[in-house]
């Protein structure tokens, strides 16, 4: 399953603090969830390929905007570094939430498997 692979190469990077869609009330940051945007299963002329293209946003949030930024260069880093997929990091915002006082950087990855 590519989430699993997901996990297993950003598990070093995020401390294991990595989790799917909501982090657990009272998680200690940084830590970073992940959620699946479009998977797309490629198709040509002669049929359906063994390839799918799926897209992960992963949302890293911290209170250090400067240590939050070297996270998601880490994270970078480990999924150009992946070897359970091809991926390139496609997007990348920056934004603050308010009422929970966290920077977040939103990632959003193109995955060929």
């Amino acid at each position: 399953m590519i989430a699993a692979d997901l996990v297993t190469t950003l598990t070093t990077a995020l401390s294991g603090r990595l989790y799917p869609s909501v982090a657990p009330a009272g998680v200690v940051a940084p830590y970073g969830v992940y959620q699946l945007v479009v998977g797309l299963p490629i198709t040509h002329l002669s049929g359906q390929s063994n390839r799918t293209n799926s897209h992960y946003q992963v949302d890293l949030f911290g209170r250090d905007k400067a240590a939050l930024d070297a996270l998601a260069d880490t994270v970078k880093a480990a999924m150009d570094a992946a070897t359970l997929f091809d991926s390139t990091c496609i997007s990348q915002q920056d934004l603050y939430e308010d009422p929970a006082q966290f920077y977040r950087v939103m990632l959003e990855f193109s995955l060929w498997h």
